[in-house]
C-alpha cells in the first residue's frame, strides 16, 4: 500500500466510516425498514481475480461500472432512509434534489460504460457504519470522499488510455470525472465546509485504476459484513433534471498525424459462424513508430477490443469500433514490430472481440492495398 492510500484509509476511518459503539444494534433497526439485508458478500473473490491481473482498457471498464453501480445503489438508500425520516438533521429540499439528479447521473456514466462492454463485477455493497444512513454529515462526508476517490481513479485510468493510444477514452474519462468533482463539490457545502472548493488540483491517490476496489474492499463497501443494498438500490431513479446525458464533442489525438507509411487492408470474417462482417484499413509508419487504422464492422454485438495478432500472440491494440461499428485513430508502435508487419503482412491479422466473443469475433489477414 503506497502513502497515499495509507491517508486516505486513514481519513475515510476518522471521518465516516468506522466509529465502532452501537453499530450492531443500530444495523440491525436499519435492516427492519427494508432499507438494507444483512448477508455476506459472495462476489470478493471475483473482485479480487479482477485485480490479479494486468490491468487492461476492459479492467478500467469493469471497474467504473462497478463503482458506479454502487453511486447508484448508496444515493437511493440514501434517498430512502431520508423519505423515511431516519437522518438528523433532515435534507433540505435542496439536497434532496442534488442527491436525486446524483444518482441519474451516475446512472447514465454506467450506462455509457456498459455500452463500451464494461460489466459489474459486484452489484451487493455494505454500509460499515450504520450512521452513513442517520446522520446528515456522515453520508455527505461518505459521498465526498468517494466521489475523491472516483476522480483519483480515472486520473490513473489515464495512463492506462495513453499507453493504449485512446484519446476517446481519455476525454470521456475526463468529462465523467469533471461531473464526478461535482459532486464531491456540492456533498463538501452539504456537510458545512467553507470554502467547499477547498483542492486546487485533485489528488492522485492511485497508481491504477484497479486500487479503488481494493480500497472500497478495505473500508467494508465490497466484501463487507455490514448491513447490505444491491444495485440498484431503493426507489426510481428520476433523470428529469439532468441533461447533456451521453458525453459529447470531438476527439484529438495528440499523436502525430500520419506521415507517408505502408498502406494494408484486412477483410474481417466472422470466426463464430455469426453474420458479423467487417473491413480495416492500417497505415504503418515505421519512421513515426505508429500505425493509423481505420475499421468498419457491423452485426458485432458490442465490441470491447481491436488488436494486431500475430498468430495468437496481440502485438498492438488499436481503437475498439463504437456502437455504430467505426473506429479511427493512431496508437504508437514498436519500429521493430513495424518493420516486421511491413515485411510480411500475411503474418497478422486484426481482430476484433466482443463481450460474447472475447477470443474473437471477426478476423482477417493483413494485405498490402
Amino acid at each position: 500500500m503506497h502513502d497515499a492510500q495509507k491517508i486516505m484509509r486513514a481519513r475515510m476511518s476518522r471521518r465516516t466510516l468506522f466509529k465502532g459503539a452501537g453499530a450492531l444494534g443500530l444495523g440491525a433497526t436499519l435492516a427492519q425498514t427494508g432499507l438494507i439485508r444483512l448477508e455476506p458478500n459472495s462476489h470478493a473473490s471475483l473482485v479480487r481475480s479482477a485485480l490479479a491481473q494486468t490491468e487492461s482498457i476492459q479492467d478500467i471498464l469493469n471497474i467504473t461500472a462497478t463503482v458506479e453501480s454502487f453511486g447508484v445503489t448508496i444515493l437511493g438508500v440514501g434517498l430512502e432512509s431520508n423519505a423515511q425520516g431516519n437522518f438528523t438533521p433532515a435534507w433540505t429540499a435542496g439536497e434532496v434534489a442534488i442527491i436525486t439528479a446524483a444518482r441519474a447521473q451516475e446512472q447514465f456514466h454506467l450506462e455509457f460504460f456498459q455500452s463500451l462492454g464494461g460489466q459489474i463485477l459486484v452489484d451487493t455493497f455494505h454500509i460499515p457504519d450504520p450512521a452513513i444512513l442517520t446522520d446528515h454529515d456522515t453520508f455527505f462526508a461518505t459521498v465526498r470522499d468517494q466521489e475523491e476517490r472516483e476522480t483519483a481513479a480515472q486520473i490513473a485510468a489515464f495512463n492506462t488510455f495513453t499507453a493504449m493510444g485512446r484519446p476517446d477514452l481519455i476525454k470521456v474519462s475526463f468529462q465523467y470525472a469533471a461531473e464526478e468533482s461535482e459532486h464531491r463539490l456540492l456533498a463538501n457545502y452539504a456537510t458545512g465546509a467553507r470554502p467547499p472548493n477547498d483542492l486546487a488540483f485533485a489528488p492522485m491517490l492511485y497508481n491504477s485504476a484497479s486500487e479503488i476496489i481494493a480500497e472500497l474492499e478495505a473500508l467494508g463497501i465490497i466484501g463487507g459484513t455490514g448491513p447490505s443494498a444491491t444495485y440498484p438500490g431503493p426507489g426510481t431513479i428520476d433523470p428529469t433534471n439532468v441533461t447533456n446525458r451521453t458525453p459529447d464533442g470531438p476527439v484529438v489525438s495528440c499523436l502525430l498525424p500520419n506521415a507517408g507509411g505502408v498502406v494494408l487492408t484486412a477483410q474481417l470474417t466472422t470466426l463464430v459462424g455469426s453474420e458479423a462482417f467487417g473491413f480495416a484499413k492500417l497505415t504503418v509508419n515505421t519512421r513515426l513508430g505508429q500505425v493509423c487504422a481505420q475499421i468498419s464492422v457491423a452485426r458485432v454485438n458490442g465490441p470491447t477490443t481491436a488488436q494486431i495478432r500475430a498468430g495468437g500472440a496481440v502485438v498492438s491494440t488499436l481503437s475498439i469500433p463504437s456502437m455504430d461499428g467505426l473506429s479511427s485513430g493512431c496508437v504508437l508502435l514498436d519500429a521493430a514490430i513495424a518493420q516486421a508487419i511491413i515485411a510480411n503482412p500475411g503474418n497478422y491479422s486484426v481482430v476484433i472481440t466482443s463481450g460474447d466473443n472475447p477470443d474473437g469475433v471477426l478476423q482477417g489477414h493483413l494485405m498490402p492495398l
